[in-house]
């Protein structure tokens, strides 16, 4: 689909005013914030000294998981490889359940009993301080969180490449920039502050867009349907590349890695560590579900007329297809706002996760293994260098992106899940965990995903390589624990004692 001239300049001023805007916006109320927020450097820079309000923390979470994947690479996903495809993303919903109601009380107690501002920070206390489990979950953290990043930002620039014509790359740029701006100006509260207008344009954004894209088909939504079964009823088929059996099993191992697991991601689960206090909590749950809702059924409901207006091959890549159904069937004005939304959206959960990428370099790693004494300007100094440089790194790894973005995406949460899932859930609730079972199970973990995803261990039963290596990893780390001694009193008393 060719944008005329004149629709691609109405886009593109409106998306600048739009982002302009917002930036001007979120500079302002971070720096007014931070200055009147008491407390050290690092506190409210990573946790905005714990005063996150009901709708910010539901937004922050939605974003976090929601990302560029929601927005372009699962639609995309669900476009090159079927329609049973959205089984898997609806499962998405269930994420501020999982990482606000299954884990966000309980870490939120805690992080306050110990005034824990990182994800490593929480839970090194919780295994005793082992330096070898700091080292272990913060290469973690390096390798697959910036792979999430990686992938989130290439959304943006994928949309500006849209917007523009231009070469995908000077988007990215432009992105990396304004997350860097972001993120150096107030943080894990600055980044949030702006995500409340944010959600609302985005929720508003894709009911209007919903409406439209049945509409530009002419049949209606279930005629959409029934026209797709008549053309292309293979693209209904769970694959038809892969026996049944095998198909369905591969979809629910995704529908639990894009639905169950977020709670490892950590810049999601740094969201239960900014919230202002119970009430908060249990509203924002309320009301990011809701949200994330919205998103995730508006835009994969859309799938359909995405794959009716574009038929195979008619797309640059298969990620682009709900923004280019904005321009096609919204105004150039509307489009314009729709796409600033989704990529301030991106922007906000980049700059959450760089964030949280900093504060394994800064608190987690410098301060506790290398200087302990470390404070004031030279400490604000260093965050904000390592903040510029993990931007750029993710800039220049993201200038060569993969096909789908929903790939990445997989490929990094897989990484998370077989590292942190039993370390968070077992930490959380079960006294006998240690450090022994806890390191014994990131490596396993990890082991096991790459032998089960390389085929060289052939127990994956057609699932994601992901939810056996989380299988096995766990029962690791509980047999581990039970073999080696248990948690110092002091340990137990701060994790599951009543104070």
């Amino acid at each position: 689909m060719e944008i005329t001239t004149f629709s691609r300049i109405i886009i593109i001023f409106v998306f600048s005013a739009y982002t302009l805007l917002l930036l001007l916006y979120g500079i302002f109320s971070r720096l007014n914030s931070t200055n009147n927020i008491k407390g050290d450097f690092l506190s409210k820079y990573y946790t905005g000294n714990r005063t996150g309000g009901k709708i910010m923390t539901a937004m922050m979470v939605s974003a976090g998981v929601a990302g560029a994947g929601v927005f372009m690479g699962v639609p995309g996903f669900t476009y090159k490889f079927g329609a049973i495809w959205m089984v898997c993303c609806f499962w998405s919903m269930t994420s501020n359940f999982m990482v606000l109601g299954l884990i966000g009380k309980r870490i939120g107690i805690i992080a306050r009993r110990i005034n824990a501002n990182t994800f490593i920070e929480l839970f090194k206390n919780r295994y005793n301080n082992s330096k070898f489990f700091i080292i272990l979950s913060s290469l973690v953290i390096l390798f697959f969180l910036g792979a999430f990043a990686v992938s989130t930002i290439t959304g943006g620039g994928r949309i500006f490449q849209v917007l523009t014509g231009q070469d995908y790359r000077i988007g990215l740029a432009i992105f990396t920039v304004l997350v860097i701006i972001a993120a150096l100006t107030g943080g894990i509260k600055g980044i949030a502050t702006a995500m409340i207008i944010q959600g609302i344009i985005m929720t508003c954004s894709v009911l209007i867009l919903f409406v439209m894209g049945v509409r530009s088909t002419g049949l209606g939504y279930t005629g959409t349907i029934n026209a797709l079964l008549e053309s292309t009823p293979e693209w209904f088929a769970p694959d038809g590349s892969m026996p049944l059996k095998k198909a369905l099993a591969t979809v629910f191992s995704f529908s639990i890695l894009w639905g169950l697991t977020t709670f490892t991601m950590p810049h999601v689960s740094m969201t239960a560590l900014t919230y202002k206090d119970t009430k908060t909590l249990h509203s924002s749950i309320k009301i990011g579900t809701i949200v994330f809702a919205i998103w995730m059924l508006g835009l994969n409901g859309l799938c359909f007329a995405v794959k009716y207006n574009f038929p195979e091959g008619s797309l640059p890549t298969p990620d682009l297809g709900i923004p280019m159904l904005a321009v096609k069937t919204m105004p150039a004005w509307a489009a314009g706002l729709v796409l600033a939304g989704v990529c301030s959206a991106v922007q906000s959960s980049v700059g959450g996760m760089i964030v949280s990428l900093a504060g394994t370099f800064v608190k987690d790693l410098y301060i506790n293994l290398i200087n302990p004494d470390a404070h004031g300007k030279k400490l604000k100094l260093f965050n904000n260098i390592c903040t510029v440089l993990i931007s750029l790194v993710i800039f220049l790894f993201a200038c060569k992106p993969p096909a789908l973005l929903a790939s990445l995406i997989t490929y990094a949460t897989g990484g998370m899940t077989v590292a942190f899932f039993h370390t968070v859930l077992l930490g959380l609730y079960w006294k006998r965990a240690n450090e022994y079972g806890a390191c014994a199970g990131i490596l396993s973990g990890i082991a096991l995903y790459i032998l089960i995803d390389t085929k060289i261990l052939p127990v994956g039963l057609g699932m994601n390589a992901c939810v056996m290596a989380t299988f096995i990893s766990f029962l690791i780390m509980v047999i581990v624990s039970l073999l080696t001694p248990k948690s110092p009193y002091r340990i137990i008393k701060t994790w599951f004692g009543k104070e």
